[in-house]
């Protein structure tokens, strides 16, 4: 009888409980991502190369978007906007492009807060449009579990395109409720637009407000909004640091151009579907299905569609290499969002009624809150303790070597061979202005793809003008492109684990 009670007791306070629980574990992350994000670690989220090297060419005044097929060979994948916010904060604080630990901490700093600041809207969005704190509490916490176990999030544009997009949310809503207030709409449109000059995705924001109005044949608000959107585009081509227009769009469109593969989306998406993302892919689909045949509301539809071309659109850059299931952290933010919504209604929430479901769903949260925290301790554990301190230490010192010893001018070229440990990471950021090819993966896949030529880099090797080749000490020095360097370099000294070449002239 004893047993019952509890059980039952349990049942009706089994939402309760898995708040609870999530509280505690969303705590016991936010303690790992702290301590990760001081860490000496180059690597926190999967390319934070591509994120603090912008950071540092803004902080030295020096253009983001070039010819990728000249020296310095540097692709710029992502608009600018993340960029431009954290180089100005570091410019305030008088931090100085080569203080490399401070841009890794500046840029951390930026996502971590990005991120709670878009959690925290959802929340406070969740509440105030449902009037039910738990269910708004247990949706953010969970869009925060996820977001952590993505990494994505963590020194990356996409904390502020998650944030861009919680706004985007709201003011659609907004826009919808208050009918006789036109203001929102123009927020809205000016929340999309930036989002794709954060990231080139942000665009889909856009592309489904568009296809809304067309759906409702406000024609009228479309002309009007669209004139504003372009006009705003337009700004921030004139304000932000593109360089000329015809660089930005080289950049922002070759340098994400990458080899599709079947391989990797099931490496780096679909096998991390099953306990995180599976359930909300056919509670959202469910919940669309419904939507689209009943229409409920205008706001209903409208996330509605926007979480189908989001997904679309994630799912089909996902084949990309160098893609991950966190392409799909704005769909994640609209689907608990578009859920969360429903099931709070209590004529669906009737509808849809059941024992299990109540016993079912705050079960699945522990599980999910349970399995993302511990997945993140044991990621960030080696992050934490890797002694990545030692590697800092070592190449800033080979740094002050070829700039103070061998007095380094800007235009003269240093190529980096990095190795199989992360070897070399930080001396791409300490030689910012001098680094040959910073990002050789992207060279190396834009070279596969037949994206862009490098014949010039060819002839730089042949005229030998690369002033310094660093490599490990005691590995003959090779690059990305495969171009031999035999009798173009001579040994110059060691410094550290690593050999200096000079060219042999």
């Amino acid at each position: 009888m004893e047993i019952n009670k509890s059980l039952i007791w349990i049942r009706d306070k089994s939402f309760m409980i898995a708040l609870i629980f999530g509280l505690i574990s969303a705590f016991i992350l936010l303690i790992i991502k702290f301590q990760a994000s001081i860490s000496y670690h180059p690597d926190i989220s999967g390319s934070e190369g591509s994120t603090i090297l912008p950071i540092q060419l803004l902080v030295s005044g020096n253009a983001l978007y070039l010819d990728p097929e000249a020296a310095p060979f540097r692709l710029s994948q992502y608009t600018p906007l993340y960029f431009s916010i954290v180089a100005f904060f570091c410019k305030i604080v008088d931090w100085s492009a080569l203080e490399v630990h401070k841009m890794y901490l500046a840029s951390r700093l930026f996502s971590n807060m990005f991120t709670l600041a878009a959690v925290s809207t959802a929340g406070i969005f969740l509440y105030r449009a449902t009037k039910k704190p738990v269910a708004a509490l247990l949706a953010s916490i969970y869009i925060f579990h996820i977001l952590s176990f993505w990494f994505l999030t963590t020194s990356r544009p996409d904390s502020l395109l998650i944030l861009l997009t919680s706004l985007f949310i709201v003011s659609v809503y907004n826009a919808l409720k208050d009918t006789e207030n036109r203001l929102w709409w123009f927020i809205a449109i000016f929340i999309a637009v930036s989002a794709f000059f954060v990231k080139q995705s942000g665009a889909i924001l856009s592309i489904s407000l568009g296809l809304f109005w067309i759906i409702r044949r406000e024609w009228k608000t479309l002309l009007i909004l669209t004139g504003f959107g372009i006009a705003v585009f337009g700004a921030y081509l004139l304000i932000l640091p593109i360089n000329t227009i015809e660089l930005f769009f080289t950049n922002i469109i070759g340098g994400v151009a990458n080899s599709a593969s079947w391989g990797w989306f099931y490496d780096w998406t679909l096998q991390h579907w099953l306990l995180q993302f599976a359930p909300l892919i056919i509670a959202n689909v469910v919940v669309s299905a419904y939507v689209i045949y009943y229409r409920p509301s205008d706001f209903q539809l409208f996330i509605t569609l926007c979480s189908f071309l989001v997904f679309l659109f994630s799912t089909s850059t996902a084949f990309k290499i160098g893609a991950g299931v966190g392409y799909y952290q704005d769909y994640l933010l609209l689907a608990v969002v578009q859920i969360t919504l429903f099931f709070s209604d209590p004529i669906n929430a009737n509808r849809f009624d059941s024992g299990f479901l109540r016993a079912a769903v705050p079960m699945y949260l522990v599980m999910a809150f349970m399995h993302c925290t511990l997945f993140v301790f044991m990621k960030y554990k080696s992050v934490i303790h890797s002694g990545f301190e030692r590697a800092y230490i070592d190449e800033r010192n080979v740094s002050e070597y070829l700039y103070k010893e061998k007095n380094l001018k800007p235009k003269e070229w240093v190529y980096i061979c990095g190795g199989n440990h992360m070897e070399g990471y930080f001396l791409n950021h300490f030689f910012v202005n001098n680094a040959l090819i910073p990002f050789p993966d992207l060279v190396y896949l834009a070279d596969l793809n037949g994206t862009f030529r490098f014949d010039k880099f060819k002839s730089m090797v042949r005229r030998k003008d690369i002033k310094y080749v660093i490599s490990l000490k005691g590995i003959v020095p090779v690059n990305i492109l495969n171009v031999d360097f035999t009798n173009t370099l001579k040994y110059s000294s060691t410094v550290g684990p690593y050999d200096i070449y000079e060219a042999d002239k």
